[in-house]
């Protein structure tokens, strides 16, 4: 197991044998991969120091860590090239641990504060044998904020001039389905006459949930136009075939084309609608 104690991890290694670096890691994102990655480059055993959720609470503010102690340390010890990590309970163990494991390699982050190069500084004068090591990083990229406000970004639908397609992205915009955000409408003429979006629980795909709306309703399905966010499952083929819709129209591709080869093969005109 490699989420260890400061007294295992003590019986484990010797003084001045590893590589150590400490941070919250929320969220965790590849430029924290990156940095872990250089920071084993110059030594190993790497041992992480992630801090506790009390910690990270006085360091980030109240609202913070978005993922728990647990979580964030399981996800750094899931790197091949990370060897132990230590959870940081409180701010005031932090120099219980240096005491314990006096590393070999000490990591900052280069263009850090100015109380972690005073911070650095220290080290250097209490233990001597240790290299304080400085490595660019790019975590700071991925602010916390941002992301959360790219999340949350709505499309601007008026920038959209097909009203099939804006209602397409709406409706999937607008899903409560936690995975495939996929939508389906059907026309008869210039008329929406069904529209859905996948369906949890249900386990039925937009297409078929419109294909079933459109029959109760009694449209004759022969005349009418199907449009999808992506091509159709092959499931989903077979039904568009079976109810006799010749007119299938889609607008991403997805990387799966058994539901577009059956429907071409059987003579049904598909078509990728373009912006």
């Amino acid at each position: 197991m490699k989420i260890i104690t400061p007294k295992e991890l003590k019986i484990i290694i010797r003084p001045y044998t590893v590589t150590l670096f400490g941070d919250v890691f929320d969220l965790f994102n590849v430029e924290h991969v990156r940095f872990l990655r250089e920071c084993s480059n110059i030594g190993r055993p790497l041992v992480v120091i992630v801090q506790a959720d009390k910690t990270a609470r006085v360091r980030l503010g109240f609202n913070r860590p978005i993922m728990n102690e647990k979580s964030r340390a399981e996800m750094v010890a899931a790197l091949e090239f990370v060897d132990f990590v230590l959870i940081l309970k409180r701010p005031s163990d932090y120099d219980k641990y240096l005491e314990i494991i006096k590393p070999k390699y000490y990591i900052f982050p280069k263009g850090i504060m100015k109380h972690r190069k005073y911070a650095a500084s220290l080290i250097r004068k209490k233990y001597p044998r240790t290299k304080v090591v400085f490595i660019k990083s790019n975590v700071h990229r991925y602010n916390l904020d941002n992301s959360l406000s790219k999340a949350k970004e709505k499309r601007n639908y008026s920038k959209i001039k097909n009203s099939i397609i804006r209602r397409l992205y709406f409706i999937a915009d607008n899903s409560s389905a936690s995975v495939g955000k996929i939508s389906a409408i059907i026309t008869l003429g210039d008329k929406i006459i069904a529209e859905s979006d996948n369906v949890e629980g249900r386990n039925m795909h937009a297409e078929e949930i419109v294909i079933n709306k459109a029959k109760t309703k009694g449209f004759d399905l022969e005349k009418i136009k199907l449009y999808v966010l992506i091509p159709p499952c092959i499931l989903c083929a077979k039904k568009i075939l079976k109810n006799s819709i010749s007119e299938v129209y889609y607008l991403h591709d997805y990387g799966n084309d058994d539901g577009l080869e059956l429907l071409h093969k059987n003579g049904v005109k598909v078509r990728k609608m373009k912006f």
